[in-house]
């Protein structure tokens, strides 16, 4: 019978490899691809980061044991975590979820290429809406939401941010620049129109898309919204990860 990968799940696995070089990690990916269809998989792409030192492998697999023997059979580096995603949301946080298009191949057939996986979250939280349909009645509620909703797009479209979510109490963002990132959130803080009525608070903050959580960019996510129960309307929260890769400047509020 005919093993289909259309219709197997998707799972992130991360490896810790200090050391680690963008050209091992090519090698080991193309052991990876040699192996992968004795144990029904399928090697999408990888993001390698030789500075933070992780690897983070993006497979279509029957289960989450086929990806760490498949790993273990092609090179012996055992994941030191796997997570079920979903391929969409991948590319919404990271861009891609293949190779990405610019990557160089070597005389000797490596595709060679560092692309780190570390985001940057912008994180909006507002006041349910059906309260404040209750609070402000119907007409008014959606006219403050779809300015909330018009201000936060055309900031995140100005500063390069990848809309990830947009539940109904707020927005995810994603963006690969820090600095990008709080400059926006500060940007959308101070067009922000009915703050307080809406109820609206904001945080940044940064991470890798497997941590302890078992959600795609779990911890990150929960960091920022923690953080965002902290601020208050007229204040940006961002996290000790994001202040260390930039600079507030002075008459911003930050905390």
């Amino acid at each position: 019978m005919q093993f289909k990968y259309a219709t197997m799940p998707i799972y992130m696995d991360v490896h810790i490899v200090p050391g680690v070089k963008a050209k091992d990690v090519a090698e080991a990916h193309r052991k990876d691809l040699l192996h992968q269809d004795e144990h029904h998989c399928k090697c999408m792409t990888y993001w390698i980061d030789e500075e933070r030192e992780n690897i983070f492998c993006l497979i279509e697999a029957p289960n989450k044991d086929a990806v760490v023997e498949m790993h273990n059979k092609a090179h012996g580096l055992v994941p030191n975590k796997v997570i079920e995603v979903r391929s969409e949301l991948v590319e919404s946080f990271l861009g891609r979820i293949y190779d990405p298009e610019d990557a160089k191949t070597t005389n000797d057939g490596l595709k060679v290429f560092s692309d780190p996986s570390f985001r940057v979250l912008l994180v909006t939280r507002i006041t349910d809406p059906v309260l404040l349909q209750h609070k402000a009645g119907t007409e008014k509620a959606n006219e403050m939401l779809n300015r909330h909703n018009e201000i936060i797009r055309n900031n995140l479209q100005e500063y390069g941010g990848r809309e990830v979510e947009h539940s109904g109490n707020g927005f995810i963002i994603s963006f690969t620049s820090a600095s990008k990132a709080v400059s926006c959130a500060f940007a959308i803080q101070r067009s922000m129109e009915n703050a307080d009525a809406i109820g609206f608070r904001i945080a940044v903050s940064g991470g890798e898309p497997v941590e302890k959580s078992n959600k795609l960019f779990g911890d990150t996510i929960q960091l920022a919204e923690r953080v965002c129960t902290l601020v208050t309307e007229r204040q940006v929260g961002i996290t000790s990860a994001v202040k260390e890769l930039v600079v507030v400047l002075p008459g911003q509020r930050a905390r």
